[in-house]
Protein backbone atom coordinates (compact mmCIF):
# COMPACT_ATOMS: atom_id res chain seq x y z
CA UNK A 1 0.00 0.00 0.00
CA UNK A 2 3.47 2.18 0.31
CA UNK A 3 4.43 2.26 -2.91
CA UNK A 4 0.65 3.38 -4.21
CA UNK A 5 1.15 6.66 -1.80
CA UNK A 6 4.80 7.25 -3.32
CA UNK A 7 3.36 6.51 -6.80
CA UNK A 8 0.29 9.39 -5.96
CA UNK A 9 2.55 11.23 -4.43
CA UNK A 10 4.91 11.59 -7.63
CA UNK A 11 2.50 11.93 -10.10
CA UNK A 12 0.63 15.23 -7.89
CA UNK A 13 3.85 16.68 -7.67
CA UNK A 14 4.26 16.25 -11.47
CA UNK A 15 1.20 17.25 -12.54
CA UNK A 16 1.48 20.47 -10.15
CA UNK A 17 5.15 21.47 -11.80
CA UNK A 18 3.19 21.16 -15.09
CA UNK A 19 0.38 23.19 -13.85
CA UNK A 20 3.00 25.98 -12.33
CA UNK A 21 4.66 26.67 -15.46
CA UNK A 22 1.53 26.24 -17.44
CA UNK A 23 0.32 29.36 -15.11
CA UNK A 24 3.51 31.06 -15.44
CA UNK A 25 2.80 31.16 -19.06
CA UNK A 26 -0.53 32.61 -18.91
CA UNK A 27 0.71 35.42 -16.48
CA UNK A 28 2.08 37.27 -19.86
CA UNK A 29 -1.18 37.09 -21.38
CA UNK A 30 -3.18 40.12 -19.86
CA UNK A 31 -6.60 38.77 -20.32
CA UNK A 32 -5.91 35.26 -18.44
CA UNK A 33 -3.59 37.07 -15.41
CA UNK A 34 -6.14 35.65 -12.88
CA UNK A 35 -6.41 32.79 -14.19
CA UNK A 36 -2.75 32.19 -14.43
CA UNK A 37 -2.11 32.93 -10.77
CA UNK A 38 -4.94 30.78 -9.34
CA UNK A 39 -3.01 27.86 -10.91
CA UNK A 40 0.24 29.24 -9.83
CA UNK A 41 -1.20 28.98 -6.06
CA UNK A 42 -2.82 25.82 -6.34
CA UNK A 43 -0.20 24.14 -8.07
CA UNK A 44 1.91 25.35 -5.05
CA UNK A 45 -0.39 23.95 -2.75
CA UNK A 46 -0.30 20.42 -4.39
CA UNK A 47 3.15 19.99 -5.06
CA UNK A 48 3.84 20.60 -1.20
CA UNK A 49 0.92 17.63 -0.39
CA UNK A 50 2.18 15.17 -2.94
CA UNK A 51 6.24 16.07 -1.96
CA UNK A 52 5.28 15.27 1.52
CA UNK A 53 2.74 12.40 0.79
CA UNK A 54 5.74 11.11 -1.19
CA UNK A 55 8.44 11.80 1.49
CA UNK A 56 6.43 10.67 4.25
CA UNK A 57 6.57 6.89 3.06
CA UNK A 58 9.75 7.06 1.60
CA UNK A 59 11.90 4.76 3.34
CA UNK A 60 15.91 4.97 3.61
CA UNK A 61 17.35 1.36 3.70
CA UNK A 62 20.42 1.94 5.60
CA UNK A 63 22.39 -0.93 6.27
Amino acid sequence: MDEFFVGFGIIVAILSLISFVIGFILLFFESKRKLGLKMMVISIISFIIGFGTCAAYFKLNLH
